[in-house]
């Protein structure tokens, strides 16, 4: 499934945070599940890299998309590798608005991770980043 979206979460799959990051606007505001809201692209650069260090690494296998003016819904199951190289799958919905210049400006992923790290919550992992 091909949207204008597809490089990016190709970037994601290859957890490259500054290709991931070239289609934010500089003062996206970001939030990951029930994690606080980030502002700015370095606060998003320092919670993606904490977040992909606690991962071996994932997969977005897309499900649907749907657009309507500056806004993107699109709903993936999302494959995880632990680090201990367990898969955990599970769905997720990401809802990103654009501005004038198809630059993401809000960008909510809607997952639940919790199961995804063992000995730390995704709001632990995420919220070190805000620190």
């Amino acid at each position: 499934m091909k949207h204008e979206l597809t490089g990016m979460f190709e970037d994601v799959d290859r957890m490259s945070v500054d290709g991931f990051l070239s289609y934010l606007t500089d003062d996206v505001v970001f939030r990951f599940g029930n994690a606080p809201e980030l502002r700015g692209k370095q606060a998003v650069r320092e919670a993606i890299e904490l977040f992909f260090s606690g991962i071996a690494g994932l997969k977005h296998d897309p499900q649907g998309v749907w657009s309507e003016g500056d806004t993107t819904v699109l709903r993936f199951d999302t494959h995880y590798t632990k680090l201990d190289g367990v898969i955990l799958s599970v769905p997720c919905c990401v809802v990103v608005q654009f501005d004038a210049s198809r630059l993401i400006h809000d960008y909510r992923i809607h997952i639940d991770i919790s199961s995804l790290f063992s000995k730390a919550s995704v709001d632990a992992v995420l919220l070190q980043a805000t620190a």
